[in-house]
């Protein structure tokens, strides 16, 4: 009895531990899921010959190709079902074109973004006076990030120097923000945002500098 063997049908029906996974696409709604992707570890020889682009701590996602319609790239990012975010570094169609090899690195592990901040974003609305007052409203929750103090910055306001802290907040996500929104920190501590810096490459992230909101 002879066995066939298709490799571009067959991978998503005979290889093990596979996992629900969800592929999202930078400045898009557009999604892809799958329940076949296959989760494996950069090996050695990869780090190694990678010259630096690639780490040990960097994983390798297979994705079935019969599931993902459109061609996943560098910078689109891989969701498990642990909510951890997998950035795609590079990516290869493999096996007689069944699959989607794709080197993903955490960012927010790599980074060392140990913290969570939610996203509030301003609603404004007009008083009796005709003046223009913002109501708060949650916007995003629970994103990985990092606070780091930057120093402090001495005004003068009402005739006595006022010290106002400055913050860069690294976040994991690649959103836009601007004058409506604000950071809530773990503590309860809400960030006014005075600049925000898009990443300029793959591996790199958000970062946002802040003061303390008054």
């Amino acid at each position: 009895m002879s066995i066939q063997f298709d490799p571009a049908d067959d991978f998503p029906s005979i290889v093990d531990c596979r996992e629900a996974i969800t592929l999202c696409r930078p400045g898009s709604s557009t999604t892809a899921t799958t329940s076949g992707a296959l989760r494996r570890a950069v090996t050695v020889q990869e780090a190694e010959t990678s010259r630096g682009e690639y780490t040990l701590e960097d994983v390798v996602w297979h994705l079935p190709a019969s599931d993902i319609s459109e061609p996943p790239g560098p910078a689109d990012v891989i969701v498990d079902g642990n909510d951890m975010r997998w950035t795609i570094l590079a990516v290869v169609r493999a096996t007689a074109d069944s699959r989607w090899r794709c080197v993903c690195r955490n960012l927010a592990i790599s980074r060392g973004l140990d913290q969570f901040v939610d996203i509030e974003r301003a609603v404004f609305t007009k008083d009796i006076h005709g003046a223009q007052c913002a109501t708060w409203h949650l916007w995003r929750t629970g994103l990985a990030a990092k606070i780091q103090t930057l120093g402090a910055d001495n005004t003068g306001a009402q005739q006595r120097d006022v010290t106002v802290a400055e913050y860069r907040i690294i976040l994991a996500d690649t959103i836009s923000l601007d004058h409506t929104h604000r950071l809530k920190g773990p503590d309860g501590t809400r960030y006014k945002i005075m600049g925000f810096k898009k990443p300029d490459r793959i591996d790199a992230l958000v970062e946002v500098m802040a003061v303390r909101f008054t």
